[in-house]
């Protein structure tokens, strides 16, 4: 899905599109579910390129990473790119990255890829951590069993190491 850069006037272009769900891939094996997309916004010429600013608004179906079972996380993302086709930030003597640079993003001037910004800037609004919910116990350590559906066997079950009764004993 793209923007042809002909389509934006001078007094600019109100974008407003819905992309079908699909699966992003987060690794070589692992993928997740993106639903329907909406995405929204304004791109305005400048002397330099288009800027875009708007939003995107979806579903993710995550995996806890304690539990490891799925959910759904709506996420509502807004953005702010500039759209250039000069590479001069590239070749600086000064090697910081200032501010601006960071929502740089550089095409091919004829078009822009709707479909690289949306995996985009989804990839940038992943949760380091997935969550189903904050109080999450995850999973026991010994047997398994998902402790959102209850307790296990195990804590019963429990003996104390006996490497560890020294420093019980400080205590």
């Amino acid at each position: 899905m793209f923007i042809e850069t002909k389509e934006i006037g001078p007094e600019g272009l109100i974008v407003s599109r819905s992309i079908d769900a699909f699966r992003l891939p987060v690794s070589d094996q692992d993928s997740i579910r993106v639903d329907r997309v909406q995405l929204s916004g304004e791109l305005q010429r400048d002397q330099d390129g288009f800027s875009f600013a708007g939003r995107i608004e979806t579903a993710l179906t995550l995996s806890c990473s304690r539990c490891l079972e799925e959910y759904s996380s709506p996420l509502d993302l807004p953005f702010d790119l500039f759209y250039t086709t000069s590479r001069e930030g590239g070749a600086r003597q000064d090697s910081r990255i200032d501010e601006e640079m960071a929502t740089v993003t550089h095409f091919d001037g004829a078009r822009i890829d709707l479909m690289a910004l949306v995996s985009e800037q989804i990839y940038l609004g992943l949760p380091l951590k997935p969550l189903c919910r904050p109080d999450c116990p995850g999973l026991c350590p010994r047997c398994g069993t998902n402790l959102n559906a209850g307790s296990c066997a195990c804590a019963e079950k429990r003996t104390e190491d006996p490497r560890l009764r020294v420093l019980k004993n400080l205590l």
